[in-house]
């Protein structure tokens, strides 16, 4: 039997998630207690085992099974996401935050930021250079260069009298090898013919009255600083200016933690204010309710396919039809954490409410209702799993005893348990 269950098994599209089996003693002893009320109470049938109808079966219950898995997996916090957190932001273009860790108690319930200004860097704009000019004498330039508290000692040769154009690459090329902590480039001009060496800053924030300062060793004669014009500063450092819950601050830059679990980055300066909250993280919750809704589906497919092959399956038109009776008794609930029924049977999620229903709490609270849609869902998959031959279309050959206390039908459960406990022993 065994082995025949497994190359059934093989044909049925269930991929199974065992985390969660049955495998307590008193667990195991109900599924058996539950085999035998089945068998005192239930007729005897005549069943055709076709390859098909053993496939369907077992498909059935093993689609019950998973049903169930899915759902006790939704009580582990690190299944279902229910504890975890995250950060919801009324303008994602103006500032982006991220949790640094879990504990979030230090953080008020609410966070105001008002952007009036970001942190910025020193830029440097020299002179303009006529690209086709050869300005630079052929010559070994000795210069400093200062960078926040780091001065480097830099010697530049110009081996080849070059035009200007490639004399300021070389140059910018030179910079960027040679000092860190600036970026150098080369800019247009007023005209196309005419360019420009621009450094700017890594480092943000006004630290003294120049970030970076270029000087020629030889003071006294026009050296290399001179000719590309490199302290010609166009725009000072600055710091970013902001108001947190109406409390005037300011940072050297644009990124920083709050209360060391909030990591902050400013994007740009606002005219209105950007609210941040911390909820639950509904990315994760809704990947876990995905889950649960796929596998539920894959029960109703199951169902839907066989009355596919043939109107006369009246019992697996019978499994969809109590799946949605569940549905619409608990209509309310499910629509409010955003699942809609289709006429099939399955359900899909529409995402503003269940993204809405996952940071509230109210998909917290639909999986954990004691007498919710979701707990009446798991019981009938664990019913479906005990006694799938409840949805296979049999013939009865006789019905029970009732008069005789100890009478026992060879109830097909009984047949097909091996089946099921195969699957935890």
């Amino acid at each position: 039997m065994v082995q025949a269950y497994n190359l059934m098994l093989e044909s049925i599209p269930i991929n199974r998630n065992t985390k969660y089996p049955v495998s307590k003693r008193s667990d195991l002893k109900k599924v058996y207690a539950d085999i035998v009320n089945l068998s005192k109470r239930s007729p005897f049938y005549k069943i055709n085992l076709t390859k098909e109808n053993q496939e369907y079966t077992i498909g059935v219950k093993e689609a019950a099974l998973a049903l169930k898995a899915k759902i006790t997996e939704m009580s582990d916090p690190e299944v279902s996401g229910f504890l975890s957190k995250s950060v919801a932001i009324s303008d994602e273009k103006t500032l982006s935050a991220r949790l640094l860790n879990a504990d979030t108690d230090t953080l008020p319930p609410q966070i105001e930021f008002d952007i009036k200004s970001l942190a910025e860097g020193q830029v440097n704009r020299g002179r303009e250079l006529l690209l086709t000019s050869k300005g630079l004498p052929i010559g070994e330039y000795n210069f400093t260069a200062r960078v926040g508290d780091e001065t480097y000692t830099l010697t530049y040769n110009q081996e080849t009298r070059t035009e200007n154009q490639e004399t300021l690459k070389n140059m910018a090329d030179f910079l960027n090898q040679s000092v860190p902590g600036i970026v150098a480039s080369v800019e247009k001009g007023k005209t196309k013919d005419y360019g420009i060496l621009k450094i700017a800053s890594d480092m943000t924030g006004r630290f003294g009255d120049k970030i970076f300062l270029f000087e020629d060793e030889d003071l006294h004669s026009d050296g290399i600083v001179d000719f590309f014009g490199m302290n010609r500063m166009d725009k000072p450092a600055g710091l970013a200016q902001f108001s947190l819950n109406g409390i005037d601050k300011q940072t050297a830059t644009n990124t920083f933690n709050l209360e060391n679990t909030l990591r902050i980055t400013l994007l740009q300066s606002s005219d209105h204010p950007v609210s941040l909250k911390i909820v639950s993280d509904s990315q994760k919750i809704l990947s876990a309710v995905d889950s649960v809704l796929t596998t539920y589906n894959n029960l109703i497919k199951l169902a839907k396919d066989r009355t596919l092959d043939s109107q006369e399956h009246y019992k697996a038109a019978k499994l969809i039809g109590e799946m949605k009776n569940l549905e619409e008794a608990y209509q309310d609930e499910l629509s409010a954490c955003g699942f809609t029924a289709q006429e099939d049977g399955t359900m899909k999620l529409e995402d503003s409410l269940a993204v809405q229903a996952a940071e509230d709490g109210g998909m917290e609270s639909l999986f954990n209702r004691q007498n919710g849609f979701i707990a009446k869902l798991l019981n009938k998959a664990e019913t479906i799993a005990i006694n799938p031959m409840e949805y296979l279309d049999k013939t009865i050959v006789t019905y029970p005893n009732s008069e005789k206390a100890l009478f026992r039908n060879p109830y097909v459960t009984s047949m097909y348990s091996g089946l099921f406990f195969n699957s935890y022993c």
